[in-house]
């Protein structure tokens, strides 16, 4: 099946790398018009001088101007149907620019995909220093929210609409050292449904994709490492992780936000969508890790 947006309109954040890219090249190839939001590498010293050197240091600063993930390149490649707007997501006029430039330039807003995320190396959560969790919570929860608050009254303009957003299985499993990052997930879930309930009487659906281990560079470019490593070796360490021999990809993450913003979905709001090759519905991984322990 082809076009199965044509006509429709999108903003997703995050849009540069990981999940992000592959749905916005996902959006464009059936047939709808996106705008994207992320940071772009210069700006790695301006987002330090304005929010603080600890929080800056939870975004990228490798990426290479012109390189595979600034948002000005990716959008010079994919053409006329999609465009770029640089944007912090915590910054509610930068966000506002976002959805005011698909709105301006492509006569309004059909569909909203909350994806901007950070997280990792927080310490324990006796130990994850404040500044930390302020932008763990700032970037993965309230950014959230604000996506849902300005995109929804301009899809509420077309008659109604899919809200997307980015959670994981962080939110429904406890893993160590993620407190900061599985409590805001978990916030997207419970904001899901708050939202799906509210905006259902607008034809806004609102629903949530949780990725399991999914080869992103959030992985295996981790802004807090000091140096990338080869995303194979991350393929390779995640063949076992879950009862579906193979590692998760940004594809599939992709293929879900799809379905969501397409009318396949038009009966289906406020739902957590598990997207993980069945890690967290396997007892055994546990039993697994409780041996490694011993």
């Amino acid at each position: 099946m082809s076009g199965r947006l044509e006509g429709k309109v999108a903003v997703i954040t995050g849009g540069a790398s990981g999940m992000g890219l592959a749905t916005v090249e996902r959006f464009v190839e059936e047939g709808a018009a996106v705008v994207f939001c992320d940071l772009v590498p210069e700006t790695h010293k301006e987002l330090a001088a304005r929010i603080g050197a600890g929080k800056a240091r939870m975004h990228h600063a490798r990426r290479k101007t012109g390189g595979p993930n600034d948002g000005h390149a990716i959008a010079r490649r994919l053409g006329n149907g999609a465009a770029f707007v640089p944007a912090d997501v915590t910054d509610p006029d930068a966000l506002g620019a976002v959805i005011d430039e698909a709105v301006s330039r492509y006569g309004g807003l059909d569909i909203m995909f909350n994806n901007a995320g950070i997280g990792g190396a927080e310490g324990s959560v006796v130990d994850c220093p404040d500044e930390v969790w302020d932008r763990v919570v700032d970037v993965d929860l309230k950014a959230v929210w604000r996506g849902i608050k300005l995109a929804a009254p301009h899809i509420a303009k077309r008659g109604g609409g899919s809200i997307i957003s980015t959670a994981s299985i962080a939110a429904i499993i406890g893993f160590p050292g993620l407190g900061a990052y599985g409590a805001a997930k978990a916030g997207v879930a419970e904001l899901t449904r708050v939202a799906a309930v509210e905006l259902g009487p607008q034809s806004i659906r609102v629903n949530c994709i949780l990725p399991g281990g999914v080869i992103t560079p959030l992985i295996y470019d981790s802004p807090l490492a000091e140096q990338a490593v080869d995303p194979d070796m991350v393929r390779a360490a995640l063949n076992s992780a879950q009862p579906i021999p193979r590692a998760g990809e940004p594809l599939d993450i992709a293929n879900a936000a799809l379905w969501l913003a397409s009318e396949e979905s038009s009966f289906v709001t406020g739902q957590a969508i598990v997207v993980d090759g069945g890690m967290s519905i396997d007892a055994r991984r546990g039993t697994q890790i409780g041996a490694q322990a011993q």
